[in-house]
């Protein structure tokens, strides 16, 4: 799977959960959906390409795949 696709994935799955009222909770939600749901492969490859700089994420998007990859790394 292309790192461009992920993106999109990700970025669709953060517009759902982003509501506007509570960004510690919407963080959490995506970075759970996206740990329950992704592939290690997945999270791995989106962790190499966050690494690379210029990731077209949203901002919630970003931020709860970098706590999820922290949690990961634990």
């Amino acid at each position: 799977m292309n790192t461009a696709k992920l993106v999109r994935m990700a970025n669709d799955i953060a517009a759902n959960f982003d509501c506007g009222l509570d960004r510690t909770a919407e963080v959490a939600g995506v970075a759970d959906h996206i740990g329950r749901f992704w592939s290690p492969y997945m999270i791995d490859a989106m962790a190499e390409h966050m690494r690379s700089g210029k990731t077209n994420l949203s901002g919630l998007a970003e931020q709860a795949l970098q706590q999820l990859i922290a949690e990961r790394q634990g």
